[in-house]
Parts: C-alpha cells; structure tokens; sequence
C-alpha cells in the first residue's frame, strides 16, 4: 500500500520550517522531526523521509525509507492530527529490527503528543 501523496511533505519551505520551529528527538537510528500545523490546515499528518548517500547504496537507502513509511502509515493514530513529520534516516538502522524501529518511532510519537520534550533536542 504506501503513504499517499496526500501525506507526503514536498515543499522545501515546510522543510525549512520543521527544521527550525519543530521538535527534534534523537531515536538512534534516525532523527524525528516533528510540527504541529494549525486548525485550518488539511487533518491528516505529513511525512517525509530523508537517506542521504552516507546511509549506502540506493538498495539500502530505498529498503528504510519504504520501512519508515510503513511504520507511519500502520501507527498514524499515535500522533495528533495536523503533525508534520520529518525523519532522517541514520546509517545504523539495519543493525535493528522492524519492531525495533517501530518502537523508537512510537515512543518518539508518545513524548511529542504528551508534551513531555522540554527542550528542542532529546533522546528518545
């Protein structure tokens, strides 16, 4: 299935503004990015998935974008709506396993949606 185009996050100007008024969590395997949007916008939370060159070949870079993808689209309900969500991916992610990941990625969606990240930047 997949997250439709709907969903996905292409402007650069979202980009740049997740990056510098969202909330950064370390998750090890890849960084979460995340921003609430405003009421008025669309209700359905946006992803997108970043894999620079430095993750390795286009093979493996493909394979954890399509499993990041997965896990937003199965656990779309963990976060509020109107999120957007920036995740950029670390070399070190197929050293763990999907549920693994999916953890990481859950408990990331938990410390957001609870308030609980007093700082921009903490480790999930």
């Amino acid at each position: 299935m997949g997250v439709p185009a709907s969903q996905r996050l292409r402007k650069q100007s979202d980009f740049r503004q997740i990056r510098s008024q969202g909330i950064r969590i370390h998750c090890g395997s890849f960084i979460f990015q995340c921003l609430q949007r405003s009421e008025d916008t669309a209700a359905q939370s946006r992803l997108s998935v970043i894999a620079s060159r430095r993750v390795g070949n286009a093979v493996k870079r493909n394979y954890g974008k399509r499993m990041l993808r997965e896990i937003f689209r199965k656990n779309q309900a963990a976060l509020p709506p109107h999120t957007d969500v920036v995740i950029v991916l670390r070399g070190s992610y197929d050293t763990q396993s999907y549920a693994q990941l999916e953890a990481r990625y859950l408990k990331a969606c938990g410390n957001f949606s609870k308030n609980i990240v007093p700082t921009k930047e903490t480790e999930a």
